[in-house]
């Protein structure tokens, strides 16, 4: 087995075993430095299960009857000995259409416009897959924790539509806490926009009365939304802007409580295409996080789904105070996100340090070019064309020297057969050879090396860019960032691979890499996102191209000017 096979087969083998452990870290999952605590002291009316790292619910979607039963039971009796219902707010914009509740000020549904999940129905940011508030304020008096799920509050307003001619408006629900402490809710919205703008103000009963601690908890999770659970749920985490470091903590049933202290700039949980997030109004303006999971078995997809939990801890130490934050519950959408400063736009995983800026780039490139020809698809094979123009200068130089190879294989037998017994002999003669004849035994490789960032960051920014979910292309491929459901463009990704290769190899002892890298290749790639094949695919259609055209067409001067100076001689 001579050198370019032993190389060849030495990438292969770094793509295989590199490719796991790119995935793994690319996104860069990060425990806490110190051990997490256990905690869940400043969280009140949890779900009545155990918060044990083994436990795993069952899903029950709620009903009409289950629904008007929860009301029933958590509704209040006034001094008159009438039940107190929650009333219903409902809020209309043009990228949400969301529903509060006067039972403890809280958000029990949050469902994105024109935006759904893999069977066509709205997404909804604050599913409630167990039972509990969504939007939870839990404050610690003294000894006593207190907590806003049993509040009920008295609304301003019933309902809200906001549009270009009412663009901005606010609902003001106010409460009496357990302990007689007054409790201010206000909720403002913006059409055009995502986020939230809410502000709590809370006074205590007496001078006397004094909150050490306040947390504010989101605790519906979030639900997977893509066809293909696996991709979503390795994605599920709470990420989290501590000083200047972002961090996330994935989900865990050894350790389903976090507790990490800090200035705090933001928190959220994400899935594959979504995420919700806390801002504090002022940068740097919590005092740390607190995270909880639990575990329920969805009977559908046969998985366990974690639900992650998560709040903006403040250490207060005051008798009254307020706090302002921008609720942001949408898409993981870079662009979006990082108008929002504060390097929000890192919550979208987009790879390494030194590979997230290629990537950045090629959204903006591809969603440039997107506004010219409106279909990712068609864009991902412009994109690749221009690739192949860019690396021309390198391919084109590559198989010139394999053109000259083939020309000196005789003579490299008989170097071979020469200096069989002699190695190093045989290897300076080589190089001679090589240098002699304008060739380069690891030119073959430049182009494949040259291309490994960029077929990185196109992965990164097809898997995890929110323009691509759900982007069709042609006849069958309705989703570039799924799969290919037939593997249609796998199987003709393999074969485009096995023309290359029968083509540029003519050593008989490189005759198995002519069937061991389509093989390899097709293995790898058949799970990837579609769009990533397509890109592949073209790439190695062009190549292909390229390639017959060089063995075909291109004329080796040098080779003519030799033999003219024979002809001389």
């Amino acid at each position: 087995m001579d050198k370019k096979t032993i190389i060849g087969i030495v990438l292969i083998a770094l793509i295989l075993l590199l490719t796991p452990v790119y995935q793994k870290f690319v996104v860069k999952t990060i425990q806490p430095e110190s051990e997490p605590q256990t905690v869940d002291t400043l969280s009140a009316n949890k779900p009545s299960i155990s918060s044990t790292g083994d436990t795993v619910i069952t899903r029950h979607k709620l009903t009409s009857q289950d629904t008007a039963a929860l009301a029933a039971d958590t509704a209040e009796i006034d001094t008159t000995g009438k039940k107190i219902v929650p009333r219903k707010i409902t809020v209309h914009t043009d990228k949400y259409d969301v529903v509060l509740s006067t039972l403890g000020g809280d958000i029990i549904s949050d469902k994105l416009k024109d935006i759904t999940d893999g069977k066509g129905k709205p997404v909804d940011m604050f599913p409630l897959p167990l039972s509990g508030p969504n939007f939870e304020l839990v404050l610690v008096e003294g000894n006593k924790t207190i907590s806003t799920a049993s509040v009920n509050f008295t609304a301003d307003k019933d309902s809200v539509y906001l549009d270009e001619n009412n663009p901005t408006d606010a609902i003001t629900m106010v409460g009496v806490l357990p302990d007689g402490s007054m409790v201010q809710r206000r909720y403002e919205f913006e059409n055009g926009k995502y986020h939230i703008m809410h502000k709590i103000f809370v006074v205590g009963k007496d001078s006397t009365t004094i909150f050490t601690d306040a947390i504010l908890w989101v605790k519906s999770g979030l639900l997977p939304t893509e066809t293909n659970f696996g991709w979503d749920i390795r994605e599920f985490a709470a990420q989290y802007k501590i000083a200047d470091d972002v961090d996330k903590v994935k989900p865990s049933k050894k350790k389903p409580s976090t507790a990490i202290d800090g200035a705090t700039d933001w928190v959220g949980n994400t899935s594959k295409y979504f995420t919700t997030i806390l801002i504090p109004y002022k940068p740097l303006g919590a005092s740390g996080i607190r995270t909880n999971v639990y575990w329920y078995r969805d009977s559908l997809a046969q998985k366990d789904i974690p639900i992650v939990q998560y709040g903006l801890y403040y250490r207060i130490e005051e008798n009254k105070f307020t706090k302002s934050q921008t609720i942001y519950a949408g898409p993981r959408d870079w662009f979006t996100l990082k108008v929002y400063g504060r390097k929000l736009g890192n919550i979208v995983s987009l790879g390494w340090w030194w590979l997230a800026p290629i990537a950045q780039f090629l959204l903006i490139l591809l969603r440039f070019l997107y506004k010219v020809i409106p279909n990712y698809g068609w864009v991902i094979v412009i994109f690749t064309i221009l690739m192949k123009l860019v690396l021309t200068p390198i391919s084109h130089s590559q198989l010139k020297s394999m053109k000259r190879m083939k020309k000196i294989q005789p003579e490299l037998r008989s170097l071979q057969e020469r200096y069989r017994e002699e190695p190093q002999k045989l290897n300076s003669e080589m190089m001679k050879l090589y240098k002699k004849r304008g060739v380069s035994p690891l030119s073959g490789c430049l182009p494949l090396l040259v291309q490994m960032p960029v077929f990185f960051a196109l992965y990164r920014a097809l898997a995890s860019g929110f323009q691509f979910r759900a982007q069709p292309f042609i006849f069958w491929i309705k989703d570039l960032s799924q799969r290919d459901p037939y593997f249609v463009l796998p199987i003709l990704m393999g074969i485009t691979m096995f023309i290359q290769q029968k083509i540029s190899v003519t050593d008989p002892k490189q005759k198995m890499m002519t069937y061991l890298m389509p093989i390899v290749f097709l293995f790898f790639f058949y799970n990837l996102p579609a769009g990533l094949v397509l890109y592949w695919t073209m790439f190695n259609i062009l190549s292909v191209i390229h390639m017959l055209w060089v063995e075909n067409k291109w004329i080796d001067k040098s080779e003519i000017s030799a033999e003219t100076a024979e002809a001389i001689k």
